[in-house]
């Protein structure tokens, strides 16, 4: 009975981890989406990459969609794959998270204070450096693995990963490097929204579209940040083994 029990509470919990990320592919799509199509909604190359980062994020925990919970383990290839991925997915949206907000910084600066607009040959730099680091570090998780018995699924069954802390060391390290640049934009975002709000309010065109894209924008990840913490056991994939 008792084995049995455990049976149906991981099904239940495949499901729901499944439903989750299918959800947040689905739903993250939908506004990439509504985005492109709407004649009114103009938003930056910068802005459709960062979400591309996070459909690809959640992508990711679906590659072993009908292998978990199996009695058999998935096949290793696969395991490997989604493994390495596991640990260089998170610096996607986060270096993409990064180019998003320098990208309003500068273009606050040039509203506020009439600074100078992004050049285009940054822009591509903020465009192409997530997805190269993004591959580097996938490159380096694939190359660490010396040893196939390090590879498998988590407790839960849900995702693959590797026992050995090296691949967790280089992917946080990258994470919180980046989180300390993000941070401190962010609070100068929002302290000189607060200070010209009034202005902004009454203002139409590019200012208002900066205000809202940089408001739902952090609702947004916000939000999908929170549900992955929830189900996609992020918690476990940075504990050093």
């Amino acid at each position: 009975m008792s084995n049995s029990s455990s049976v149906d509470h991981l099904r239940v919990e495949v499901t729901v981890f499944n439903t989750f990320s299918f959800l947040g592919v689905l739903s993250l799509a939908l506004v990439a989406a509504a985005a492109h199509f709407s004649p009114t909604v103009h938003r930056s190359e910068l802005w459709f990459r960062h979400i591309f980062s996070w459909i690809v994020y959640s992508t990711v925990f679906l590659f072993l969609l009908g292998h978990q919970g199996e009695p058999s383990p998935p096949p290793f290839g696969l395991c490997l794959v989604q493994a390495a991925l596991i640990y260089a997915v998170p610096i996607f949206p986060t270096l993409s998270a990064f180019g998003f907000v320098a990208d309003l910084y500068i273009g606050l600066s040039a509203s506020v204070y009439g600074k100078r607009k992004i050049r285009p040959a940054l822009t591509k730099i903020l465009i192409t450096l997530p997805q190269i680091v993004f591959l580097g570090v996938f490159i380096e998780a694939l190359v660490l693995v010396h040893d196939p018995g390090v590879v498998g699924l988590e407790a839960s069954h849900l995702y693959c990963h590797v026992t050995t802390s090296e691949q967790s060391l280089i992917s946080g390290g990258i994470i919180v490097a980046t989180g300390l640049l993000i941070v401190p934009l962010e609070i100068w975002i929002a302290v000189v929204l607060y200070r010209n709000w009034s202005t902004f309010r009454s203002s139409s065109g590019t200012d208002l579209q900066f205000v809202t894209m940089f408001i739902h924008m952090t609702e947004l990840v916000g939000f999908h940040r929170m549900l992955d913490d929830q189900f996609s056991g992020s918690k476990e994939h940075w504990r050093l083994q």
